[in-house]
């Protein structure tokens, strides 16, 4: 991403560029740990090198105005209407002005200019980097020192939620703030917490293949799952003492599962399945890693992406086409990462392998779905805590 010229693009959309301030946030891919941040559970994933950039300068109106250069779209709203939802981008925006207006922050209108290299719809967390490049902008340039870390990634999580609807964990704005370079986070959502190790794949590249095949969070789908999995966490609950209830399915243990099978429903009890064991590879992943054990981590991403396809059921037939792609290439290992129902795999790749595999499983998808999709090699980058103030970008 070219950003030596967004001030003069923001010049011509507001009239203003002299005072503009950039700022930058990541997406991310998780590495495993899919559908349990919402559950209390663990997950791993990094930001990556594909950001969203926001340009934010105040104004003297009573309305927040915005351009996406990705859409060409410019809009508007008053700041007595941020309440009123559109259906459209422009809700994350309203949910963030929306938030800090309910803490009682003195908000003034300012002018955003959004430029993303994050593709949309392709589960590598668009919407998480557009929120919280928004919230560090305008924290900034609202001067609200008091909006304190883990508050401004909960009032980005909250727009997403209650504003847009949909009921994503807190992982994607988690870790878009506080990623690290060159590390994967290991992030408890039950506190939430992180603990960053170094990521060192030994050889071997990060692949993303996105489908091309949007989701939306906030689809049926997805928000019916977490309904899914409230439901069995209280038909758990109801069966136990008052003393033995839990409050994530996080808590529960493959011996508990064993115990608890006979009562739960066959599609509460796959959801509770998955969660309770992905959260177990969660673990033993950043151990593996950490190791530079590659290919015993590899063996989990499969593990991974088999109990997403046939336990959780959010997987897609091109998403299967390309991990089973890979495990006929013989690729250390593959899943699905992000919401599902359709978006991106990751692959490990070694790196003398890359640019013949890139090819032939662009050249393969294509022939079977008639799609081209794309294809990222992505490295683990710092998230938006850690980026240069605005002063330091180079900008003509």
């Amino acid at each position: 991403m070219k950003i030596d010229n967004l001030k003069g693009k923001f010049d011509k959309v507001f009239n203003n560029g002299d005072q503009a301030s950039l700022f930058r946030a990541p997406g991310r891919v998780n590495l495993i740990g899919e559908h349990t941040d919402y559950n209390d559970g663990l997950v791993l994933p990094i930001a990556i090198n594909l950001s969203t950039y926001a340009l934010i300068a105040t104004n003297e109106e009573e309305k927040v105005r915005l351009f996406s250069e990705n859409l060409g779209e410019k809009k508007e709203f008053f700041l007595t209407d941020t309440g009123i939802k559109r259906n459209d981008w422009t809700d994350y925006i309203r949910g963030i002005v929306s938030g800090l207006q309910n803490r009682t922050d003195p908000v003034r209108g300012f002018d955003l200019y959004i430029n993303s290299e994050v593709p949309v719809g392709s589960g590598l967390s668009s919407s998480a980097a557009l929120e919280i490049a928004t919230a560090v902008g305008v924290k900034k340039e609202l001067q609200l020192e008091d909006l304190g870390d883990l508050e401004l990634i909960k009032l980005c999580q909250s727009a997403e939620n209650d504003f847009v609807g949909a009921n994503t964990g807190i992982m994607d704005q988690y870790v878009s703030y506080f990623g690290k370079s060159g590390a994967a986070l290991l992030i408890d959502t039950s506190r939430p917490s992180h603990d960053p190790f170094e990521l060192d794949l030994s050889g071997h590249e990060l692949l993303v293949i996105d489908t091309t095949v949007s989701h939306t969070h906030g689809g049926n789908e997805y928000n019916k799952r977490r309904k899914e999995c409230e439901s069995a966490l209280k038909t758990i609950n109801e069966n136990n003492a008052q003393d033995n209830r839990f409050s994530s399915l996080s808590q529960i243990s493959a011996a508990d599962l064993k115990k608890f099978k006979s009562y739960l429903p066959g599609i509460q009890y796959k959801r509770t399945k998955h969660v309770v064991e992905e959260n177990e590879r969660v673990v033993q992943t950043a151990k593996l890693l950490q190791e530079g054990k590659i290919e015993r981590a590899g063996e989990l991403f499969y593990a991974s992406h088999e109990s997403l396809r046939d336990l959780y059921e959010v997987s897609s037939s091109e998403l299967d086409f390309l991990v089973e792609f890979a495990e006929e290439e013989g690729i250390p290992g593959a899943r699905m990462t992000g919401g599902g129902f359709g978006g991106a795999t990751i692959h490990l790749v070694p790196k003398g392998r890359l640019e013949e595999y890139r090819t032939k499983a662009k050249s393969e998808f294509e022939r079977e779905f008639d799609i081209v999709p794309k294809c990222f090699v992505v490295l683990p980058s710092d998230g938006a805590k850690f980026q240069p103030t605005p002063n330091n970008y180079q900008q003509s």
